[in-house]
């Protein structure tokens, strides 16, 4: 989160690399397994952390490394609208597939870790004493994470959602753009070479 600009060692912006197409892979390679591990009564599920930064992110299919033009912030924003779009994704093509398997995102809130270890040192200094205040500790960040991963409270249903503070909440417009979805879905495809 908010690292400066480079590139992974495949080329990828690290928030875009890091992020998402990081996650992106791993779910395709573990795909069949989790297909075949879920069955009905007890789907399989694939948890993607977001955040509600994704909120102001924006996909630019034409360029997804932020080569035009770069912020640290923009690029975190975009990396978790891009986990959307693929959990939400994901969900219509296991449906589709009638597999016991869903997909959902979920926003783990504003937690007390190193993640903002990269910000402009005055603010850094604040978000520390604010932080101890306001924010989660990690064990309560995780349990959103926990809910949508564990909870039968959520057998079947949990897909395509985003939940957040323990409940789903509505995301924004673009979240719900299937041909947008679709676009990020192919061209994620195309730079893994997972054609």
């Amino acid at each position: 989160m908010l690292v400066p600009e480079g590139r992974t060692e495949d080329g990828y912006e690290r928030h875009f690399g890091v992020n998402y197409l990081g996650h992106f892979l791993l779910t395709w390679l573990l795909l069949d397994i989790l297909k075949d591990s879920g069955k009905y009564g007890s789907f399989s599920r694939v948890v993607s952390v977001s955040s509600s930064a994704h909120r102001v992110g924006e996909i630019r299919l034409n360029d997804l490394n932020s080569c035009q033009s770069y912020s640290a912030h923009a690029a975190t924003c975009h990396s978790k609208l891009a986990q959307l779009l693929f959990s939400s994704h994901l969900h219509q093509e296991l449906q589709h597939g009638g597999f016991p398997l869903s997909s959902c995102a979920v926003d783990p809130g504003m937690v007390d870790t190193g993640l903002y270890r990269h910000m402009w040192m005055p603010l850094y200094l604040a978000q520390r004493a604010i932080a101890r205040l306001l924010f989660r500790t990690p064990a309560e960040g995780a349990a959103t994470v926990l809910y949508a991963a564990l909870s039968p409270d959520l057998e079947g249903e949990c897909g395509g959602g985003y939940w957040a503070n323990g409940h789903r909440e509505m995301t924004t417009p673009p979240t719900f753009d299937p041909q947008l979805q679709l676009n990020l879905w192919e061209t994620s495809l195309r730079l893994l070479d997972l054609h």
